[in-house]
């Protein structure tokens, strides 16, 4: 099976960015947290992304995690699992 050089491209495009964002999370692991307010603004306020990202977490790509015991406390995503996951939707399209 011969890939397409754009395809080729985009792929090693998505990797170099996980790349970059698994430093950043084992530099400064805050950095890499977004409470669930939060993801809408860093996604850019997409609505099309929104629906993306809600169905990721349904089907168990992107897992929450809470910071405390409260039933009230918000749960955070990380930077990197939620791009991992777009970029493997983006990779699996490609293909």
């Amino acid at each position: 099976m011969e890939i397409p050089i754009s395809t080729l491209q985009e792929m090693l495009n998505n990797a170099a960015t996980l790349g970059a964002m698994s430093a950043v999370k084992k530099l400064d692991p805050v950095k890499d947290q977004l409470k669930a307010s939060e993801v809408r603004t860093w996604l850019g306020n997409d609505s099309n992304l929104s629906r993306k990202f809600d169905a990721m977490v349904r089907k168990g790509m992107i897992k929450g995690f809470k910071k405390g015991t409260s039933q009230n406390s918000p749960y955070y995503y990380s930077k990197l699992q939620i791009e991992a996951a777009f970029a493997a939707v983006r990779c699996k399209s490609l293909l």
